[in-house]
């Protein structure tokens, strides 16, 4: 998964594993960075077939994989699945599928993870923002870059607070992970509310004047430009809410 995105890794296969005695295999090594992910199958899966005599193929078998490249290895195995079971239809299936999905996260030493539970409440939002300010800290996070960070913060901890267990309260969980090469702080906020995507949103036309526009949505489109990855999940039963940002400058990771 070079540059974030999945490509096919051609490489030349050695005999299939246990078909015969006395077989000779070649080893040799993939180098990953942290974050990527590898994608593995059977032929059953370009191979599968339509009604129409259609080979799934790995052209569409890519597609499906790049729509979303945020997405968990289990979610990447249930796209993939789904699409397959979208183009067969109600041919028959003449070939097992079988699939895996990997994840590299790095260096468990490189990678930095803080977390923070606490009632999502407006008057907690001093705390949050407190605690996410100590974890850049330890980074020598510039002081633009933290602004953002922090605003982007309170954008979604407030929508939270006051949307997510409406009119019920409940508690939110604030993790920071900071790893290395380069240095890359991201902020993750769950919460167990109702599902909301708000990335979903329409953006706002920030060529109108204030008053004309429609109320709502500056704060999370404003959190998608200053931020350099943004992403939502629902999983368990829970919202999963995902800001990536990377730290130019003379910066490290010390704790």
């Amino acid at each position: 998964m070079p540059n974030g995105r999945f490509e096919l890794f051609k490489d030349r296969h050695g005999f299939v594993i246990g078909g015969m005695d006395g077989m000779k295999y070649k080893e040799y090594e993939v180098q990953l960075t942290p974050g990527a992910k590898l994608f593995v199958y059977t032929d059953g899966v370009p191979e599968a077939t339509n009604d129409e005599n259609e080979l799934f193929g790995t052209e569409r078998m890519l597609t499906v994989l790049n729509e979303d490249t945020d997405a968990s290895p289990e979610s990447v195995l249930q796209n993939v699945r789904t699409a397959v079971d979208g183009f067969v239809k109600n041919a028959e299936q003449f070939d097992d599928l079988t699939m895996l999905c990997m994840e590299y996260k790095g260096d468990e030493t490189s990678l930095k993870t803080y977390e923070l539970d606490i009632m999502a409440e407006n008057e907690n939002l001093s705390e949050v923002q407190s605690f996410i300010g100590a974890c850049l800290e330890k980074v020598n996070c510039p002081a633009k870059a933290q602004m953002q960070m922090e605003l982007a913060a309170e954008e979604i901890f407030v929508n939270i607070a006051n949307y997510a267990y409406a009119p019920d309260k409940g508690r939110a969980v604030v993790r920071v992970e900071v790893s290395d090469d380069p240095v890359t702080v991201t902020l993750t906020f769950i919460d167990q509310g109702i599902p909301y995507d708000p990335l979903k949103r329409k953006e706002p036309d920030v060529t109108l004047p204030a008053e004309e526009r429609d109320i709502g949505g500056l704060g999370i489109f404003l959190t998608k430009k200053t931020m350099d990855d943004v992403s939502y999940e629902y999983r368990d039963g829970q919202n999963i809410l995902t800001l990536k940002k990377m730290i130019t400058g003379d910066c490290k990771n010390k704790a």
